[in-house]
């Protein structure tokens, strides 16, 4: 997979993401943080990506991972 694109959005903005769990968290609990701030951990799906990213509650992959937590 093309890393220059592994995590762009459908738009080609840039997404943010990172290497484990506990890093997203942090960045999206960081209080300097606006732009993420209340997202959620999403492990990407995508083939060969095993990164995690960033996404809003109310977003299928997010409710998707939250109520995979819980199970």
């Amino acid at each position: 997979m093309n890393s220059q694109n592994r995590w762009r959005r459908s738009n080609g903005t840039l997404r943010a993401w990172f290497a484990t769990k506990a890093k997203a968290i942090a960045f999206a609990e960081n209080p300097m943080n606006t732009a993420y701030h209340g997202n959620i951990p999403v492990l990407c799906l995508k083939p060969g990506c095993d990164s995690w990213r960033l996404s809003q509650p109310h977003w299928p992959d997010a409710r998707a991972a939250a109520k995979a937590w819980v199970n």
